[in-house]
């Protein structure tokens, strides 16, 4: 086996606002055609550019310019939503498994829609787009109705006793870079592990659930 891929720069939004019955989050499902993450349900996002790289100044230092560049860009591209980089948070980091070959390094930032503003989807990488009540995506996805990778469904799992936004954009995030693992179990189960699992080969630790199960065609929290 060679080395592993190295990961490309990317960054994605989770875009957020508040209803009388708590807060929605917006998610896009991607186009059958794309070459990663194809039928997924997914925040708006994709690959840092060169011309991201911009020399200017960083709303929070511990996160390089280019991915902020990059979030505000490709909102605007996939769900025509404008914002500024000030109306960013870091939220957390995702490493893609070694095991892949296409490997991204992602920064996922939170933001609020802005008032009146509704996104439009692009209709190439995403064909389809919704708001979702936060608990409602959670238990769409365990139903088995609503396809999305383990990151997503981790990020939506944290937020789901969320009452309002604010409360998620007033916090400040760890930012630890989390990169999953893959884990097969004798009787064929294939699993994603977080760190802090003890058959995650890091010494760190994200908060658990720490393993992600396929399971019936989706992915589970497990512990």
């Amino acid at each position: 086996m060679g080395d592993p891929a190295v990961p490309r720069l990317a960054a994605t939004v989770v875009l957020l606002r508040d209803t009388p019955a708590g807060p929605e989050v917006w998610l896009q499902e991607r186009s059958r055609a794309v070459g990663f993450m194809p039928s997924a349900w997914v925040f708006p996002g994709g690959r840092v550019d060169p011309a991201d790289e911009d020399g200017g100044l960083e709303p929070d230092p511990r996160v390089p310019r280019a991915f902020w560049t990059a979030a505000v860009r490709e909102l605007a591209e996939e769900a025509n939503v404008t914002l500024d980089l000030t109306a960013l948070r870091p939220y957390a980091r995702w490493i893609t498994p070694v095991a892949e070959p296409r490997r991204f390094d992602t920064l996922f930032f939170v933001a609020r829609v802005p008032p009146g503003v509704e996104p439009v989807i692009d209709g190439e990488e995403a064909v389809n787009g919704a708001w979702f009540a936060i608990p409602e995506a959670v238990a769409r996805v365990e139903a088995g109705t609503l396809p999305v990778a383990p990151p997503t469904l981790r990020t939506l799992w944290e937020m789901r006793h969320v009452r309002e936004v604010q409360a998620v954009l007033d916090a400040r995030y760890a930012l630890v870079p989390c990169c999953p693992a893959y884990h097969i179990e004798p009787d064929g189960t294939h699993f994603v592990l977080l760190p802090g699992d003890p058959d995650h080969p890091s010494t760190e630790s994200v908060d658990p659930p720490h393993r992600y199960a396929f399971l019936q065609g989706r992915w589970w929290a497990k512990g």
